[in-house]
């Protein structure tokens, strides 16, 4: 894992250097216990690992994020992301969880459990409209603990992009340096990234373009 993320910044250092101009410091073990305190579960190694490299990115920072434009949460916003979401199970009767679950899927199918919400995913990056990339901790029969998720109350179709966390950073470090992105001026000095098979301004998208096209195939 350390010398993934020493490729990933070397990459990210020499293709988006506001990106990598824009990563926090490293978090701390203390900040890391209530983190974990929060989520009320201990976080495998190679995610206090990420999270003691760069401890997210700054929340004023406006550019591309690193998860292929989804900003990467710190904690302190993971924890709030997470009791915002939960809130909702805690406010929902049953009923109303069980007729809102109905309206999810996920690919690969069995992957990821049919729920509007699980206090069990937890963001890593979101798209500041409701929709997040994150970890996956109370998986579906055919899925993996801590499998990299997408979730949220606008994505319909879940997708598993990896079965964990190092999966995940290989194929987006892959995707980098193959160069399979095309950078989209804004404004002056600002850009966003899009992919180029299939070709979508927003990650999430791209992973469910990705898994359906798959499925399909299958």
């Amino acid at each position: 894992m350390k010398e993934l993320l020493y490729r990933l910044q070397k990459c990210i250092d020499s293709r988006f250097p506001s990106t990598a101009a824009s990563l926090n410091l490293g978090a701390n073990e203390t900040e890391i216990a209530v983190l974990e305190k929060n989520i009320g579960a201990q976080l495998p190694e190679n995610v206090r690992d990420l999270y003691r490299w760069h401890n997210g990115q700054s929340e004023a920072f406006r550019g591309i994020g690193l998860f292929f434009g989804l900003p990467f949460l710190s904690i302190d916003k993971v924890i709030q992301h997470l009791n915002f979401e939960c809130s909702v199970l805690d406010e929902a009767s049953p009923e109303e969880l069980e007729k809102w679950s109905q309206d999810y899927t996920c690919l690969p199918v069995g992957t990821i459990k049919q729920a509007v919400m699980n206090k069990s995913w937890i963001p890593l990056a979101d798209d500041a409209a409701g929709s997040y990339l994150g970890l996956d901790f109370d998986p579906g029969v055919h899925g993996d603990v801590a499998q990299v998720i997408s979730f949220g109350g606008r994505e319909f179709t879940r997708v598993r992009a990896a079965e964990n966390l190092v999966k995940f950073l290989g194929n987006l470090l892959f995707m980098y340096e193959q160069g399979q992105y095309e950078l989209i001026q804004e404004d002056d000095d600002e850009f966003s990234i899009a992919s180029v098979s299939p070709s979508t301004n927003h990650f999430l998208d791209y992973l469910r373009m990705k898994a359906q096209t798959k499925n399909n195939h299958s």
